[in-house]
């Protein structure tokens, strides 16, 4: 099969496309077959050597967390999923592997894939989506009325975010350069904030969530602005933060976090529940097709995409 291989951390350079053996599954396991999967900042940031403390250093690697696409095999112990059936994921193989035409997934990570979605809508969703929902949800404890500030709204996390806070009950203040701005308000935003044109922090406000998508705050003027009971989080760990494991972690009010989870089926089909209602709808940035890897990845590197960079593995 084709798949996007490193045999080194490096630049996209690194990246390759070339024929390596279809994965076998073990009893436990299903292989899907992928009709797109989409770039994460997190997949460059591991072929670059960034997260080998987490993910490894054992080469060649298929990188990729996402993908959408068709069960083409079932192992013998799995009785949730059948040949044929739609599915998208979130993957748990360490870096993911799903940059490839086949993936041997976990069924415990896998979902049905929306009926009103294509692939490479679903293909967008299951890192970017279940991002926020640990973070807001289960670290943030997030309540009707809740005054939250979204940073970096307009990105591929910030999307999903914008609309989990809104489905949440909360008053959502955007923060976006001033172009994208029609579009958060289109997907919930009460206030835009354009940070290009002032402060993102504004004296007098007073948040109980700070969701910091960028890592563009620090500890310090971030914790300042929150509410009693506020908590503040970020993607990007940074000094003085705490490391939040749903389930496991006791919250602290004032306190900064980085969530770290792990991704559950269940939590999938909540978020399609959402797409079926209307409520959830993915951005599309950009599509290529899984030759042009190199270019996504270059694409997400800028830090401007607005919304998700999809692969095209097969064209439906």
């Amino acid at each position: 099969m084709r798949a996007v291989v490193i045999d080194e951390f490096g630049s996209s350079s690194k990246l390759e496309l070339r024929d390596i053996p279809r994965p076998a599954i073990d009893p436990g396991q299903i292989l899907v077959e992928v009709h797109a999967a989409s770039v994460n900042p997190i997949d460059w940031k591991i072929r670059e050597g960034m997260m080998a403390m987490r993910y490894g250093e054992e080469f060649p690697m298929v990188l990729g967390l996402d993908a959408a696409g068709v069960v083409v095999e079932v192992g013998e112990a799995v009785g949730n999923f059948n040949v044929g059936d739609a599915v998208y994921a979130r993957s748990d193989n360490g870096p993911g592997r799903c940059y490839a035409e086949y993936v041997a997934l976990n069924p415990a990570t896998v979902a049905a894939k929306p009926e009103a979605l294509s692939y490479v809508e679903a293909a967008a969703m299951p890192l970017a989506a279940l991002t926020p929902l640990y973070g807001l949800r289960d670290c943030g404890q997030i309540r009707v009325g809740d005054r939250i500030l979204l940073i970096g709204a307009s990105g591929g996390v910030g999307i999903f975010a914008t609309q989990l806070a809104k489905n949440f009950g909360a008053h959502v203040t955007a923060v976006c350069s001033g172009r994208n701005a029609d579009l958060v308000r289109s997907l919930g935003a009460d206030e835009v904030i354009d940070y290009t044109a002032g402060d993102v922090l504004r004296d007098g406000d007073c948040y109980d969530i700070i969701y910091d998508a960028i890592g563009s705050l620090d500890l310090e003027t971030a914790t300042a602005s929150l509410a009693d009971g506020g908590v503040y989080l970020t993607l990007v760990p940074i000094p003085g933060i705490d490391f939040f494991i749903p389930g496991e972690t006791q919250r602290e009010a004032g306190k900064g976090y980085f969530v770290a989870w792990t991704p559950q089926a269940r939590d999938l089909e909540f978020l399609s529940g959402w797409v079926r209602e209307g409520k959830m709808r993915p951005v599309i940035d950009s599509e290529y097709p899984l030759e042009q890897i190199r270019a996504a990845h270059e694409r997400s590197q800028t830090l401007h995409a607005v919304g998700k960079i999809i692969i095209r593995v097969r064209d439906d």
